[in-house]
């Protein structure tokens, strides 16, 4: 039996900083005893990104209102700082609020996760983290010549 439970959150990108406009989510189950610097790896992960920028994480009502700031320094792409202490089971729930992670302040991706209603069950021989599903076109850090 697993030592840990699991978070069904879906992220999607708020805003594409290169073509303007909202086209990717997905679905993924993280053990709840992630903590958000391990988020933010294993999103650097699926997002396919170079992990060469400061994140943060806050929640708040929507990305411009941050009602909780879960760190006041910037974590770094080797070193989470606070970040690698708070868990997601510590976090959740946020009770009307979401989560929201930001990388590179200079470009400003930002990503919405919502945590699902739905329980998600740890089953046997399942490797986790997991991407549930996703759909979207793949996001693109860098355009050539950048």
């Amino acid at each position: 039996m697993a030592d840990f439970s699991l978070c069904r959150l879906k992220v999607f990108n708020t805003w594409d900083p290169v073509e303007d406009r909202n086209f990717w989510e997905a679905e993924i189950e993280v053990p709840d005893n992630y903590s958000l610097f391990d988020l933010h790896l294993y999103m650097q992960q699926i997002i396919d990104f170079d992990n060469d920028h400061l994140f943060g994480f806050f929640a708040g009502r929507n990305e411009r209102h941050r009602k909780l700031i879960f760190s006041e320094d910037a974590g770094y792409p080797f070193d989470g700082g606070e970040y690698e202490k708070i868990l997601l089971k510590d976090i959740y729930p946020l009770k009307g609020l979401k989560l929201y992670y930001v990388f590179d302040f200079g470009d400003k991706w930002v990503f919405e996760f919502q945590k699902s209603r739905k329980k998600a069950r740890v089953e046997q021989c399942v490797q986790y983290p997991r991407i549930v599903s996703d759909n979207g076109v793949r996001l693109i850090q860098y355009y050539a010549g950048e």
